[in-house]
């Protein structure tokens, strides 16, 4: 039988990291039971996610997932690779208190996070990959370290939120973040292919000139961008890897260069991929 691994790597009295491994034969994967803790969650592979009482939503390494304690949800297949994502759990306390100068209402309510998920930048989805792997390294891990960067990476996380300002909702669909979730389901198990905007529009069943202009306003980015974010972001997992042929890499990716794909790393994560190879590569 498939297996599904919930793993914990790192765990305080104030905030717990750990990793879900999940394929999409398993079980468990439709519904894996309620969230067990405040926390937010950064996918590395793409699946549809599904709060109760709120629309679905397309969970892929450009966003970061955000769920209440005791939060019901079901997911369904995006991509063959299933659900592989990261989670950092955080007290009640803790939360409670990174939400008190943003909104005093939400954290005094029973269920404080009032966002399924939010845009995660380039910068915050490094830094939370660097930290999973300090975290689950104990040869190297400052336990307070760790504490410390977890509780700046949640106040990162909730800016984000704030500044997009998208809280769960159990209405309709606006037709473009419609249009932008078929896109983004369509393109992400795609994204190392030459797509064109008349494959895509076709896939999606609108026109092209609806396609872009309903993707930039749903989620503010190109496709190009898009697909660029995710295309960069699976560069990491090969890097982590120990990938060390950056010239297959960049082909691999879709990219039709080394110097192509070094260029847009180097723009999305301020650092060369050989620079950030030797930063996600597990010690001892």
């Amino acid at each position: 039988m498939p297996t599904a691994a919930d793993h914990v790597v790192f765990s305080t009295e104030c905030v717990t990291i750990g990793a879900f491994r999940c394929a999409t034969d398993h079980p468990s994967f439709r519904n894996s039971g309620p969230i067990q803790s405040d926390c937010f969650v950064f996918p590395r592979t793409a699946v549809l996610i599904q709060h109760d009482n709120a629309h679905a939503f397309v969970a892929d390494p450009t966003i970061v997932t955000l769920y209440n304690r005791s939060q019901h949800y079901e997911r369904r297949a995006v991509s063959a690779d299933g659900d592989r994502c990261d989670w950092f759990a955080v007290s009640p306390g803790l939360l409670r208190e990174a939400l008190l100068d943003r909104d005093p209402a939400a954290a005094d309510h029973e269920r404080p996070i009032r966002f399924t998920h939010a845009r995660a930048d380039a910068s915050t989805y490094l830094a939370q990959r660097r930290l999973f792997i300090d975290a689950s390294n104990p040869a190297d891990g400052d336990r307070l370290s760790v504490e410390e960067r977890v509780v700046a990476l949640l106040d990162r996380v909730l800016h984000l939120a704030y500044a997009d300002e998208r809280p769960a909702s159990s209405g309709r669909l606006s037709p473009a973040s419609e249009i932008a979730d078929r896109a983004k389901r369509w393109v992400t198990p795609r994204v190392c292919e030459r797509l064109t905007l008349a494959v895509i529009a076709r896939a999606v069943h609108c026109s092209v000139f609806h396609l872009c202009r309903s993707f930039r306003r749903a989620t503010g980015l190109t496709l190009h961008a898009y697909r660029d974010q995710v295309r960069l972001r699976l560069a990491l997992e090969r890097l982590e890897d120990g990938e060390r042929d950056l010239t297959r890499l960049a082909l691999d990716l879709g990219y039709s260069s080394h110097s192509h794909f070094t260029a847009a790393f180097r723009r999305a994560f301020c650092a060369p991929p050989s620079a950030a190879r030797k930063l996600l590569i597990v010690r001892g």
